[in-house]
């Protein structure tokens, strides 16, 4: 991105409108230009306008805060870029021109106006713009799209530009001297990476989260184990359930079989009332067919009307419409009587205009050649008329341009003798330095090369003092130098050797490092290796239980079966037993007779006769086995599921420990791999089936040898370093001393001219002291420069005065001659306009015998009585033709209405010839009875055929469907069942109270069961889900310990930490062109900065302890590297600094300005903001801010 041009008018302390074009010159070949004013003159109002065009914001109000009230009376945010408008103006801008990332010129504008621009009107809201000057086009006109379209053409944000762009001093010095935590948010704002503290944070949260959700199921899953039943309860419920569930099908059976009996009689309660009901609407139905007699007589005379109906209809229809016709045959009548007395009148009215036309034209034709030349005559006099007044205006304007060159002469002739008295004065000037004559054609070249010299000679002084010293310390400083590079090589044997002793060391800090990581790695495998063992015996023990476990089981479910299957055979043998002893079997033994047939078997012997006593002591016998048989089968389903409950939860334990032992191979398979990886990566060979203790001891041998070696590659690299920084100082020094040698010989040689042309005095004075001798002649040969200006200028004056003075003479001649010339056109003009109006007056005295005095009123006054008559007679066309068409529409009417009463009549006659011959074949009709008939529609008759045709169907179908009910009836009664309607009711209602109330109980017991079931199933499905939860917990919880804590400082920091190697690595090639001395560095495993002084032999000392001058280059290399960072791919050819060069010497301010030229060598103009003089005069392209008073200020660029 690169600054083209700003444009600024009436903001803050910039009163009207500024432009600053860094593509004109001065500024154009100017790398390096200097903002300089007095304080609060409006310096950094330049830098936010470029703020204000491109983002809509101003960096020094963002942490602003509270209100102000505005002119208008509003109030306004004190961080508002509205407040940069200068108050008593009404309007303001920023307008910025740049090149992009595209390599296309755009303009971005940044406008904001008060209502009406009145300086005391409400501030309107923010316009912006954003125009492409390549293609002429407009990228964006509104707000956000100029907001976004911005971001996209410069890849960069606000924040970003503030920090490539502008460097503000302040906030880079707060990054410096900041805490850890501090130095940590002001990373995450300068690299935008505020993701990773966020990241931490949301681990730490994750972790927690699912810590707190597998306690809840835990919880969850304990409240439903509470609610379960045990296994007694349970079989116990289950038995009930079967014997309830059993009892209540049998009654259910029972009730269906009455509920049939009971719908029997109900269905012959139903025939028996359809019948009755059926009957009842028959008797019904015949009444109104009844009723319907007269209606069936109407209906037949209609159907014989119905061949004259329409003859009829249209007779009555006919009739109709000729009296409907009367009252319009009538009105239009009348309307033809009265539009014809109109027609009659506009006729006489339009002939007599007519004729008044015609007599007109005839006059105009007649006449026609006179009345052309009197028309040409006055257009001629009125183009005459034009060109007399034009000829008087000419004629004052010549007089009035006379005078003042008649004034001018004189003054031009005062003005020449003053001329020639100065240029005797400073001809006279010139004779004390006339030896210099020879060079005053190239003065000014030679005056530049003069202060060169002299600035060289002075800095050399300053900088090293005597001329003659300065080459010996430079001689001893060389020898110096050659003893380094005999005892240690040359730079390049020495940057190889430092080189190779870095490598090394990085080589074996990156050993370390890995051995550090290898030993947390190894003390995880052998825990994992110990947990692996533990879980083996673990497993075998389970394996061991299993197998005791399912043999137990076998037998208890085999002891199960063995008792279910005998009670199944108890219960059968005893229900025969009990169906010989109910009740209806002991009331047939009590009524068997000795030698009568048994109704059951037919057999005449009765052993059981005699035998109550014995079947109900058998009875109760039988019971007591059914008991202990239950009991026998409940105790022995009892001990299955205790078997197979202690059987499933060791299987699950055994599962659970194949899991986790399955887990931990994986994981000592990846560990171990990994582990020998990095072994065989440090050289390392060892067999994992050897005792750990060896391994730990490898370690501990290898850590101890490669920390010695670390101290002895330390100990020579410093050594190494510290030639290097003397041999670059003294090669700096040799350097810089004798660039500024031979730039004093060669400033010395490049005016060897002007030396030349010294007098004897001077060359002495030269010899003794040549700085002094060197600016008397300076200032001499400047004040000659100045003579020769002035006396060239006035030179110039005098030919430019003597040539003035000759023109105004000929312009004096001239306009005497213009006069003459304008009086002549005049009176020809006169003569020409007298001449023209006769010929008019003669003409109209021949056509209408009347003299006239001004020939164009009467020509208007015919033209506008033509005029007159051609739209009367139009007009009075227009109501003719009006009246004529309402005469021709009111006719047509007429003899419409006339012609259809003929018609009708012819109609109506026709009809009434058809009635009567149809009245003369019917005699039993007669008019008035086919006007009854005539009344009814045929939408009645057939409402009525259809009303007749139901009664009659529906009086069929009853008299089918008693007969249908009769039949059902009949065949009903074959099926009746032999027992009474009211027995069956009673029964019904027993049953009913007896199934409900084993419902409830079966309903009861079966909810019970179900709660239980969804128990069991909540029970698995929680310790499923408590399973899975924990292994993810246990996931997190190393990702946790890892990186995540409830601020996310602790990833936040780790990520910074890399931030700010990138950042140190920046900017420690930076301030090795500010200061050889020092060199940033991070402090291990944490974001404090420190400095390493290689004056003090790789001292690390703290920031804290820099000096002011120091802190200063240190903070502007870090800012020099946040642009780099801040900017990116982006590339950035323009640099704004503002202030922050107060605190430093002579010295230091000398290497930031070359560290600035050497920025501007890279491609970049740098523009600062400062108040140091010494900056002012070294820097000598400036935009100055000047104030004007009333808190004002101009812009003026000084080149």
């Amino acid at each position: 991105m690169k600054i083209l041009s700003i444009r600024i008018k009436n903001l803050a302390s910039l009163a009207g409108e500024h432009f600053i074009d860094f593509e004109s010159e001065p500024l154009a070949s100017a790398g390096l230009v200097a903002i300089i004013g007095k304080t609060g003159a409006g310096k950094s109002t330049i830098l936010d306008a470029m703020c204000l065009a491109l983002f809509n914001k101003v960096p020094r109000l963002k942490d602003s805060d509270g209100k102000l009230i505005d002119v208008d009376g509003s109030e306004l945010p004190t961080n508002s870029p509205q407040t940069v408008l200068r108050r008593g103006t009404g309007q303001g801008f920023a307008e910025l021109s740049f090149i992009a990332q595209d390599q296309k010129v755009y303009s971005a504008r940044w406008e904001i106006k008060r209502a009406r621009e009145n300086p005391n009107g409400k501030l309107q809201s923010v316009q912006r713009s954003l125009k492409c000057l390549t293609d002429g086009s407009v990228v964006a006109d509104k707000t956000k799209a100029v907001e976004s379209q911005i971001l996209r053409i410069t890849q960069l944000s606000f924040e970003q530009f503030t920090r490539a762009v502008l460097l503000a001093q302040s906030e880079v010095t707060a990054f410096l001297k900041a805490r850890d935590n501090e130095r940590g948010e002001l990373l995450e704002y300068l690299t935008n990476s505020s993701i990773f503290g966020k990241i931490g944070q949301l681990a730490f949260e994750k972790t927690k989260e699912i810590a707190i959700q597998r306690k809840g199921l835990e919880q969850a899953c304990g409240i439903v184990q509470k609610d379960m039943l045990s296994i007694e309860d349970y079989a116990q419920l289950n038995t009930q359930f079967e014997t309830v569930n059993i009892e209540f099908q049998t009654l259910d059976l029972e009730q269906q079989k009455l509920q049939k009996q009971q719908q029997w009689f109900e269905q012959k309660q139903k025939y028996e009332t359809e019948a009755q009901t059926h009957q009842q609407q028959l008797n019904i139905q015949q009444q109104q067919l009844d009723a319907l007699a007269p209606e069936k007589a109407q209906l037949s005379q209609l159907e014989r009307f119905a061949a004259i109906r329409t003859s009829v209809q249209q007779h009555k229809s006919i009739q109709s419409e000729i009296e409907q016709l009367k009252t319009p045959l009538q009105k239009a009548q009348h309307d033809f009587n009265h539009v014809e007395q109109q027609y009659n009148a506009e006729k006489l009215v339009f002939e007599k205009i007519e004729a008044e036309q015609k007599q007109h034209t005839q006059f105009e034709i007649q006449h026609q050649d006179a009345i052309k030349l009197i028309r040409e005559r006055i257009a001629e006099r009125l183009v005459l008329v034009d060109q007399l007044r034009k000829a008087q205006s000419d004629f004052k304007e010549i007089e009035n341009q006379l005078s003042p060159h008649l004034n001018h002469e004189n003054q031009l002739k005062l003005q020449l003798e003053q001329l020639k008295n100065n240029i005797a004065q400073h001809t006279a000037q010139l004779e004390h330095s006339k030896h210099f004559t020879s060079i005053d054609d190239g003065l000014s070249a030679h005056l530049a090369q003069l202060q060169r010299f002299i600035q060289s000679y002075a800095e050399f002084e300053k900088t090293y003092g005597d001329v003659q010293q300065a080459n010996t310390q430079c001689k001893a400083q060389q020898k110096q130098l050659d003893e380094l590079t005999l005892q240690f090589g040359q730079d390049e044997v020495l940057n190889q050797k430092i080189t190779s002793l870095r490598n090394e060391r990085e080589q074996l800090l990156q050993q370390l490092s890995q051995l550090k990581i290898i030993q947390p790695q190894w003390q995880n495998f052998k825990h994992i290796d110990a947990d692996q063992r533990q879980l083996t015996a673990s497993y075998n023990t389970l394996t061991q239980q299993i197998l005791e476990h399912q043999a137990t089981f076998d037998l208890a479910e085999k002891h199960y079966q063995q008792q279910k299957t005998a009670r199944e055979q108890l219960q059968k043998i005893l229900q025969q037993q009990r169906l010989l002893n109910t009740e209806n079997i002991e009331k047939l033994r009590s009524e068997l007779v000795d030698g009568e047939a048994c109704l059951v078997c037919g057999s005449t012997h009765h052993p059981y006769a005699e035998q109550s006593n014995f079947s109900d002591d058998l009875l109760k016998l039988q019971e007591q086995q059914e008991q202990q048989a239950l009991a026998s089968e409940k105790l022995a389903f009892d001990t299955c599921q205790k078997q197979q409950i202690v059987l499933t939860e060791v299987r699950a334990a055994l599962n659970a420990n194949e899991q986790r032992r399955t887990n931990l191979s994986l994981q000592q398979q990846a560990l171990q791999a990994e582990l020998e990886s990095q072994l065989t990566s440090l050289n390392i060979n060892f067999d994992f089936s050897q005792t750990h203790d060896a391994l730990t001891q490898l370690l501990e041998t290898q850590n101890l040898t490669m920390l010695q070696v670390q101290e002895r590659l330390e100990d020579a690299l410093a050594s190494h370093e510290k030639v290097q920084t003397l041999r670059q100082t003294l090669a700096t020094s040799i350097q810089h001393t004798t660039q500024h040698l031979s730039n004093v010989q060669q400033a010395e040689n490049n005016i060897q001219h002007i030396l030349s042309l010294l007098n004897d005095s001077e060359k002495q004075d030269w010899q003794q002291a040549t700085l002094n001798t060197a600016e008397q002649i300076y200032h001499g040969l400047q004040q000659r420069q100045q003579t020769l200006k002035k006396l060239n200028n006035l030179t110039a004056q005098y030919n430019q005065a003597h040539q003035q003075f000759e023109q105004c003479i000929q312009q004096v001649k001239f306009s005497q001659e213009k006069i003459q010339s304008a009086n002549k056109a005049i009176e020809a003009l006169k003569i020409s306009g007298k001449k023209n109006t006769d010929i008019a007056i003669q003409a109209i005295l021949d056509m209408t015998q009347i003299t006239v005095e001004k020939p164009h009123e009467w020509l208007a006054e015919f033209e506008q009585k033509s005029l007159q008559l051609k739209n009367k007679i139009e007009l009075a066309r227009q109501q003719f033709n009006q009246v004529r068409q309402s005469f021709d529409n009111a006719q047509s009417v007429l003899n419409k209405c006339l012609t259809e009463n003929t018609q009708l009549h012819k109609q109506a006659e026709h009809s009434n010839v058809q009635i009567q011959q149809w009245l003369e074949q019917n005699t039993e009709f007669n008019h008035a009875l086919l006007e009854q008939l005539s009344m009814i529609s045929h939408e009645q008759e057939q409402q009525l055929k259809q009303r007749i045709s139901k009664v009659e169907r529906t009086h069929a179908d009853l008299q089918a469907g008693i007969k249908t009910v009769q039949n059902q009836l009949k065949a009903h009664l074959t099926h009746q069942p032999n027992i009474a309607f009211e027995a069956i009711i009673s029964t019904l209602t027993a049953l009913a109270d007896n199934l409900r109330t084993l419902a409830e109980q079966r309903d009861e017991v079966k909810l019970k069961l179900e709660v239980h079931q969804r128990n069991v199933a909540k029970q698995q499905q929680f310790a499923e889900q408590i399973q899975q939860i924990q292994s993810e917990e246990h996931r997190w919880n190393k990702i946790s310990s890892l990186m995540g804590d409830a601020t996310g400082k602790k990833f936040r920091d780790l990520a910074q930490q890399y931030n700010l190697d990138i950042l140190i690595e920046y900017a420690n090639q930076q301030l090795a062109m500010l200061s050889q001395r020092y060199t940033l560095k991070r402090l291990e495993n944490s974001l404090s900065l420190a400095i390493v002084d290689h004056d003090m032999d790789g001292e690390t000392r703290s920031v804290s302890s820099l000096s002011g001058g120091e802190s200063f280059l240190t903070a502007l290399a870090l800012s020099l590297a946040i642009a780099n960072m801040a900017s990116g791919t982006t590339k950035i050819e323009s640099l704004f600094i503002d202030e922050g060069f107060g605190t430093l010497d002579a010295s230091s301010l000398h290497m930031v300005m070359n560290a600035l030229d050497q920025l501007q060598n890279q491609g970049r103009k740098v523009v600062l903001i400062s108040h140091i003089q010494e900056m002012h005069e070294r820097i000598p392209v400036q935009i100055q801010v000047n104030p004007i008073g009333a808190g004002a200020s101009r812009i003026e660029i000084v080149g």
